[in-house]
């Protein structure tokens, strides 16, 4: 089978890219061709394909903005590449702003049936998150997107906000996803029960949890050296709620964190003025190298304030054999099984998450215990194989019912 996929990056951005990659990969070994739509970067991983990408569009002007409903060479580009090597089936991931949703009618005149992976709640809420002003928020459920303008929901910005409100208007009123897509695949079960809850019909939204190459994070179920972050360095990871729960801990124990992100260089100063002395800043790390720096920590924290979709970054830390300190927030708690694979805390509870970690340094039994149980509950439901299968069927579903 031919199969186009769409995505608005071609390099490791996060953690969708990590997915995407992996599960090109696992499908060319099922036999499947897998073609590549995306925009062009220097940082771009090499692509037969890349001579059909487009360029990417922001948030900074009106006139860029047009582009974000409906972009002329996305859709003319798409239909040459189509023309070029006849695809049988579309897998949409994440094509919002950049590539814009005017492929999908593209592909409809063609004849070409669309399934798309949700990796955020960007088709509910105009920012992607459910999150905005350092708490959750669903208070654009029922298309009231004007409460992105009111409370600045993108980058703080009034411009950006606007426009990103009038996109998921527009979105909303010519039901384009809705009509252009025959199957959501949704990577958690709290993510598809929120997208039927905000008007997505439940017979088009499929569960199936995401897959990542287990072979790339050899398990390590030793006691580490240090705590571990890996991530984005934002307000709705939780980062800060992290650092100051590290606040009096005694023994202080070593912490790493790992990433970079828009509060990069602001933590340098709160990790003076917290008198935190045991915590080193490494930036940004490859996945190859993130890989290591998991395999040799003690344990890893995720204390994500948004409702998280279903975070690689836990896969990761289950992939090597480590146990998962979350938040109780989206999909997190399908993954960490409390007091079984990690414990979970309450990001809103004073002391909460401060009491988990000293919980586990006080019981280093316990980590390693839940370390293994963790890398047996990944190894069960990360299952590539099942998984590539498993969207093969949907796809040839797809495609049959396309062509009768």
């Amino acid at each position: 089978m031919k199969i186009l996929m769409c995505h608005k990056f071609h390099f490791a951005a996060g953690g969708a890219e990590v997915y995407l990659f992996d599960l090109c990969a696992g499908l060319k070994d099922l036999g499947h061709t897998v073609i590549s739509f995306s925009t062009r970067n220097p940082r771009n991983l090499a692509s037969r394909y890349s001579e059909y990408f487009v360029e990417s569009a922001d948030l900074s002007s009106i006139g860029s903005a047009a582009r974000f409903v409906y972009s002329l060479e996305s859709s003319r580009n798409i239909a040459r590449l189509i023309d070029k090597y006849h695809p049988d089936l579309a897998h949409i991931h994440n094509i919002y702003h950049q590539i814009s949703p005017s492929i999908l009618k593209v592909l409809a005149k063609n004849r070409i049936p669309a399934v798309m992976t949700l990796h955020d709640y960007k088709l509910i809420c105009p920012n992607y998150s459910l999150f905005t002003r350092g708490e959750p928020c669903e208070r654009c459920k029922g298309g009231k997107y004007y409460n992105a303008v009111r409370y600045k929901c993108l980058k703080d910005s009034y411009l950006k906000s606007s426009l990103a409100g009038l996109e998921a208007y527009f979105a909303k009123q010519l039901k384009i996803y809705e009509e252009n897509i025959a199957l959501f695949i949704a990577p958690s079960r709290f993510l598809r029960d929120k997208m039927i809850k905000f008007g997505l019909d439940a017979h088009k939204v499929s569960y199936l949890p995401y897959a990542i190459n287990l072979e790339s994070f050899k398990p390590n179920f030793e006691l580490g050296k240090y705590i571990l972050y890996a991530g984005n360095l934002s307000v709705k990871k939780g980062i800060k709620l992290f650092l100051e729960s590290l606040r009096d801990l005694s023994p202080a124990p070593a912490v790493k964190i790992a990433g970079n992100g828009p509060l990069g260089r602001d933590l340098p100063v709160l990790i003076s003025r917290l008198g935190l002395k045991n915590v080193e800043l490494l930036g940004f790390k490859s996945r190859d190298e993130l890989s290591g720096i998991i395999r040799n920590a003690l344990f890893v924290v995720v204390p994500s304030l948004w409702p998280e979709v279903s975070g690689l970054s836990i896969y990761e830390a289950l992939s090597c054999g480590k146990c998962v300190v979350a938040s109780d927030r989206g999909g997190i708690p399908e993954l960490v099984e409390d007091k079984v694979n990690g414990l979970l805390f309450d990001p809103v509870e004073p002391g909460s998450l401060r009491d988990k970690i000293n919980y586990l340094v006080s019981n280093p039994a316990r980590i390693m215990e839940f370390g293994r149980n963790g890398f047996e509950k990944i190894s069960r439901i990360n299952n590539r194989k099942i998984h590539y299968e498993r969207l093969s069927e949907l796809y040839s579903g797809l495609v049959n019912k396309n062509s009768r």
